[in-house]
């Protein structure tokens, strides 16, 4: 056994049984990836059938439109995705539902929020699963971004058997991919990335992570995200007031590389965010970036193509990061933290002080005094490292500082 990521990313792993169900290739897309028959099996499953005014529909066909032309999905690839969907139609109607039947909802204080928007593979999630540590956090757990809506006869508070749910998904992903966990460690009670909350609306990054789909990426891009964004400020009111947290929870840790792309609008949304802003040589991070979404995609179909994937994804990080040079020029007066990955990697505690002092009143001296205990406590290393490199991809180190140009002149120096 090898002690790196696999990195024959056409052909990856697969599990006997995945194997042989994808050569059966049971089962078809026009059926399986049908807006109206996923909404349908969503209703019947729950029983209801009022869904409110945020997005929905339309991206549901935009997206089951790319995912069905462009997604080159396997048997298996297009039961997860189908599954996904239905899943998530699932929690949006339960969690309309509750909305509606508990307008007390709307009461619940505008949440103050951390906001960790840098690119992917910067260090983002060490920093979020550290400043989750805090007593007075509120984070989202994975579980709980799997089913945020409370299930049939689950009282106010109640999670048990969706915290079992979770877990077991873990387990079905360790067996499914076993190197996932080295790309990106999945834990079903750690902080997980709200994009997740957003994706209730399908108009996040998700879809383009799990999937090659391009054109509802174009879609997508060309959308105002106002209305997503406030439907998961609703999300957090209704987290909120079915589960407050731990201690006296003042504020929310939230993370994920796609509100750099949206970061005018969530700061818009969220008037109080303090965003923090993570950095990292856009050389390593495009290698270790199209590497996580190779493994990612290859879950879901037996054509990959690498080339595309990284060329897509080298893309959509530069229009992150130019996104976010203009929502700090718009929202000059707002607290924005620039953290620098070889100084989270050289000394963690100095960053979580400087945070704790620019986001004062959200942390106290307990809050501070937690985040830095959690910075000792180490979590289980994988048993692999995880292997890339730009040639995987058939790109430079030339080619990609060229697409960051606007980056890298201000931000180069520091890195």
């Amino acid at each position: 056994m090898t002690d790196r990521t696999d990195q024959n990313y056409a052909r990856p792993y697969r599990p006997w049984a995945v194997k042989a169900f994808n050569r059966l290739n049971l089962g078809h897309p026009d059926r399986q990836l049908d807006p109206q028959r996923l909404l349908a099996a969503a209703h019947q499953k729950t029983g209801l059938d009022t869904l409110s005014e945020a997005p929905l529909m339309e991206p549901l066909e935009q997206l089951c439109k790319s995912l069905r032309a462009e997604a080159d999905l396997s048997a298996v690839g297009r039961i997860i995705q189908s599954a996904r969907l239905k899943n998530l139609l699932i929690n949006r109607l339960r969690l309309d539902a509750l909305m509606e039947e508990h307008p007390e909802i709307a009461d619940q204080p505008e949440p103050d929020i951390l906001l960790i928007a840098g690119l992917a593979r910067t260090g983002t999630t060490f920093l979020h699963r550290a400043l989750a540590a805090d007593p007075q956090a509120r984070t989202l757990s994975s579980w709980e971004a799997l089913n945020p809506a409370p299930w049939p006869n689950e009282a106010r508070g109640q999670y048990d058997k969706r915290l079992k749910y979770g877990q077991r998904a873990a387990r079905f992903m360790n067996w499914l991919a076993p190197d996932y966990r080295a790309v990106h460690p999945v834990s079903s009670t750690e902080p997980e990335e709200d994009i997740l909350l957003l994706d209730l609306t399908l108009m996040s990054q998700t879809a383009e992570a799990v999937a090659f789909v391009p054109s509802y990426s174009r879609w997508l891009e060309s959308c105002d995200h106002r209305p997503a964004y406030a439907y998961l400020k609703k999300i957090l009111k209704t987290l909120q007031w079915l589960r407050p947290g731990p201690g006296r929870s003042t504020h929310w840790v939230l993370k994920s590389p796609h509100h750099g792309e949206q970061l005018a609008t969530a700061l818009d949304v969220f008037p109080k965010a303090r965003v923090i802003l993570t950095h990292r040589d856009p050389v390593v991070t495009t290698a270790s970036c199209s590497s996580l979404m190779c493994h990612t995609q290859a879950l879901s179909t037996d054509q990959l193509r690498p080339d595309r994937i990284a060329a897509h994804w080298l893309a959509k990080s530069v229009l992150m990061t130019q996104n976010s040079l203009k929502a700090r020029e718009i929202y000059a007066d707002r607290c924005f933290i620039d953290v620098f990955y070889k100084d989270l990697v050289q000394n963690p505690a100095r960053i979580v002080e400087e945070i704790y002092h620019a986001s004062r009143p959200l942390f106290t001296t307990e809050g501070l005094s937690s985040v830095l205990s959690a910075l000792n406590t180490s979590h289980k290393p994988s048993d692999k490292k995880h292997a890339y490199d730009l040639a995987d991809f058939d790109l430079t180190a030339s080619a990609v500082r060229a697409q960051f140009q606007d980056y890298l002149n201000r931000y180069g120096s520091a890195l």
